[in-house]
């Protein structure tokens, strides 16, 4: 009888699993040999002293913004020539008066989208004039106007440049983040001492904020060009400007209208926080209602940003299937140049009838208050969903859930293991997804973090920013769950029906553009102030991109494989799971990315509803500069570093590991 040897080797052969994951093994166990010995604490020798430096570059602005070069001569020409754009478009809206801006409304949306985009766009923004706050808004939107050109100017040839070079995408990424990231709070007092107060810090502010997603949605776009179209356009001979004009810019249109709606969004979100610097529009009517805790009177004015919001989305990005629909008729026959001739001869002609039979003002006949019907909804909810619904109990028993058994125990067990342990489980955690050096990157964020010093904690003396940072940590993951597990299902159903995103449409852009402060209110009625309350304002406010970037990579598959699929009898539900989402897969991660980025930048906005954590010392920096900006700026670039460790961790996720990082981890 034969007898089989076994060799030594094979024997003693370790399965592939347990040697991927011995690496992480061993960053933890070293950690907690460290952690023995040094004790659980961060040192305070890890003090980086950066709170102390940026407090004495604050002294040293305040004491030169007039007499230096880099003022005299670079910040203030900047200062003047944003103010000069603003203040010259502001007095093209006025000239024009609210019947010429509705006519040059529907001309621009008849150009870009058809009748769809010519109706939507002048009936929302005439649905500015209605609910009362015409005149302020138009001071909005020349602010806005100007923010989101430049924007753009900046965001597509950055995406163009990004997409086409690795290198640059690693150092564009990184500032994209800090910009998108860091609390507004934090970089508006260096804004304002550098611009001093009015509209150039506010148009930097918001250009700062809505830049990321045009370069993100424009490298987007320009990557997933299918490389069957890349080769035909190489293959007739096309140079690099040809290829790019004539084949990848138009197949990346969708994705890059959907960046300008993304830009267009982000700036509007932010336009409360641009009026505490004196701009004089419809903002700051929102923020005196929050003052003064007239619901009414934030609703109504922050209601006429979505809807200028809204009307500005619809002209510019028109019809995103690019098919207009619209009929032949005399106007239509002209050449495009005449046809823009014509209609801005027609919003000269109607701008000067309106002068002629009235003020200019928009007509208070067609004006309808909303504040008192406003004031008593909120009032109905409050009395009729805070304090019991019938079988799920009241919202706040919800909100209460929340904290106890989901918050509480997070943050209690991230803030109990040793800070060390911390960065070594992370640190494991990019190690498994992307090999080394992403491992390397976690590890000297969260680093970076526990270096940031203390701050003053009231009665209880000083707090580690590490344990504030413990406790952002756990309100952004469990608002970044919650709003993946609702985004993600919701994105696919609109992503599969053209039907349920129109349907849904209207309520993203109502999600993402209402000012966050306005939201706040409705929150409070909901529930109590506290973190429970900022994870459903971050909630509402996360939720949106999620959901159009899973629709857009459900849309972006091609038919081909799903074709493929249908014909070998895969059911609807096969077709979904083994075609369409292993292929939309990247749009899918940038949307979970959006989320996580969106729920962090609201971290401040959630502390004035208790929310606490890191975004609280971040406003308390903005309010008392002299006293707590070393503090503000040290709580902002540790919110920076969360994201920049959530975001390498989950875009990683939807990378393949390559071949020298699979052997380089055995």
């Amino acid at each position: 009888m034969a007898v089989t040897s076994v060799s030594p080797d094979s024997a003693l052969q370790i399965p592939p699993w347990a040697r991927r994951l011995a690496v992480p093994g061993g960053l933890v166990l070293v950690a907690l040999l460290i952690v023995l010995v040094g004790g659980a604490d961060v040192p305070t020798w890890l003090d980086n002293h950066l709170q102390s430096r940026m407090l004495t570059i604050y002294k040293w602005i305040s004491s030169n913004r007039t007499s230096n070069w880099l003022f005299t001569g670079v910040f203030n020409p900047i200062s003047d020539g944003i103010d000069g754009l603003v203040r010259a478009v502001w007095w093209i809206l006025r000239t024009i008066r609210w019947s010429g801006v509705l006519v040059l409304t529907a001309l621009i949306g008849w150009q870009t989208g058809g009748r769809r985009g010519m109706i939507w766009g002048t009936v929302s923004m005439a649905l500015v004039g209605v609910v009362g706050y015409w005149d302020l808004t138009m001071i909005t939107m020349s602010e806005m106007i100007t923010a989101i050109v430049i924007a753009i100017l900046i965001g597509v040839p950055l995406g163009i440049w990004t997409s086409r070079s690795a290198r640059a995408e690693t150092v564009v990424r990184a500032v994209l983040d800090t910009a998108q990231v860091m609390p507004v709070f934090a970089y508006l007092g260096i804004l304002t001492l550098a611009f001093s107060i009015g509209f150039p810090p506010a148009v930097v502010a918001t250009i700062i904020y809505a830049v990321p997603p045009a370069v993100r949605m424009t490298n987007h776009g320009l990557r997933n060009v299918p490389a069957v179209l890349d080769e035909v356009g190489r293959s007739f001979g096309a140079s690099t400007r040809q290829h790019l004009l004539k084949v990848q810019l138009p197949v990346a249109r969708r994705t890059i209208l959907l960046g300008l709606n993304q830009v267009i969004m982000m700036a509007f979100g932010i336009v409360v926080i641009g009026s505490i610097l004196g701009t004089g529009e419809v903002g700051g009517e929102v923020l005196k209602g929050l003052q003064k805790q007239d619901i009414g009177v934030s609703f109504a004015a922050g209601l006429a940003i979505v809807f200028a919001a809204i009307s500005l989305d619809r002209i510019t990005t028109g019809d995103r299937d690019g098919q207009r629909t619209s009929s032949r008729n005399l106007y239509t026959t002209l050449p495009a140049a005449r046809q823009w001739l014509v209609g801005l001869a027609a919003v000269v002609v109607v701008a000067a009838l309106t002068k002629i039979v009235s003020d200019g003002s928009f007509p208070s006949a067609l004006t309808i208050d909303i504040k008192p019907a406003t004031r008593d909804v909120v009032d109905w909810i409050q009395d009729n969903f805070r304090n019991g619904v019938p079988i799920i109990g009241g919202t706040q028993s919800i909100s209460d859930f929340v904290t106890l058994h989901l918050l509480n125990p997070i943050r209690s067990f991230l803030q109990w293991l040793p800070w060390l342990v911390v960065i070594a489980l992370l640190a494991a955690v990019g190690y498994v997804s992307k090999g080394w050096k992403l491992a390397v990157t976690v590890a000297l964020c969260l680093v970076a973090i526990a270096s940031m010093g203390t701050v003053l904690g009231g009665d209880e003396g000083r707090t580690r920013l590490w344990d504030l940072g413990m406790d952002t940590l756990s309100q952004v993951l469990v608002a970044v769950v919650l709003s993946v597990l609702i985004a993600v299902p919701l994105g696919i159903w609109a992503g599969r029906s053209d039907r349920v995103f129109s349907l849904i449409r209207p309520a993203l852009d109502v999600a993402q553009v209402l000012p966050q402060f306005v939201y706040l209110v409705p929150v409070i009625a909901l529930v109590n102030p506290g973190r429970s309350a900022g994870v459903l304002a971050a909630l509402i406010y996360a939720i949106p991109p999620g959901i159009r970037l899973t629709a857009l990579g459900l849309k972006e598959v091609p038919f081909a494989p799903r074709e493929a699929a249908i014909s070998f009898g895969a059911t609807p539900r096969q077709e979904l799971f083994k075609v369409q989402l292993p292929l939309a897969v990247r749009s899918v991660l940038l949307g979970v990315n959006q989320t996580i980025l969106m729920v962090l930048a609201t971290v401040v906005i959630a502390a004035l509803i208790g929310g606490g954590g890191l975004g609280l010392v971040s406003l308390g920096g903005f309010i008392k500069q002299q006293q707590n900006f070393g503090q503000g700026m040290a709580a902002g670039l540790s919110i920076v570093l969360l994201a920049i460790v959530l975001d390498r961790i989950t875009q990683a996720w939807g990378t393949p590991r390559s071949s020298t990082q699979q052997r380089g981890d055995t």
